[in-house]
This record gives structure tokens, sequence and C-alpha cells, in this order.
């Protein structure tokens, strides 16, 4: 279940989608029996970075949303490292 839900979320890069609308997409029969029955899969996949997190929404970062996280960490760390 894990790589159908990361496949559509690379399809999808840049969307947001809560928990119960990647349920519905992937598997509408477990849906109807437990509409969270994704939240630990996603939550599992965010451990592992594999996907973000903003507030309640879960998606596949764009290329340039992993640039510009790369770039703040950069800036973060040499303005650490100037302040040592």
């Amino acid at each position: 279940m894990e790589f159908e839900i990361l496949q559509m979320m690379k399809q999808a890069a840049g969307t947001k989608f809560s928990h119960r609308q990647i349920g519905k997409i992937i598997d509408r029969e477990g849906y109807r029996e437990n509409p969270h029955w994704a939240r630990p899969i996603l939550e599992f996949m965010l451990c592992q970075r594999l996907i973000w997190k903003e507030e309640v929404s879960y998606f596949y970062p764009t290329d340039e949303q992993r640039d510009e996280l790369r770039r703040k960490e950069a800036r973060s760390a040499a303005g650490a490292v100037k302040q040592s």
C-alpha cells in the first residue's frame, strides 16, 4: 500500500492531501471500513522523509521545494558557523 500512496503523491507533486483523501483515492473499500487507515502509513513515510507535512496536509515535494529547503538549511548552517 505504501508504494501505491507514494506513486500517487509523486504524480501530483506539490499537491496537498489529507489522510482521508488519500485513503479514499487508494482504497475506497478500506476507506468505508476505516476512514483513517492511511494515516499510520503516511506518518511512517513522513518519518522516512519520503513525504512532507504542513499542518494537517501531506504532500510529495516538488524539485523546487526540495531545492529551497536545501538553500535554507545551508544558510542556517553557515550562520551557525559564523556565530561560533
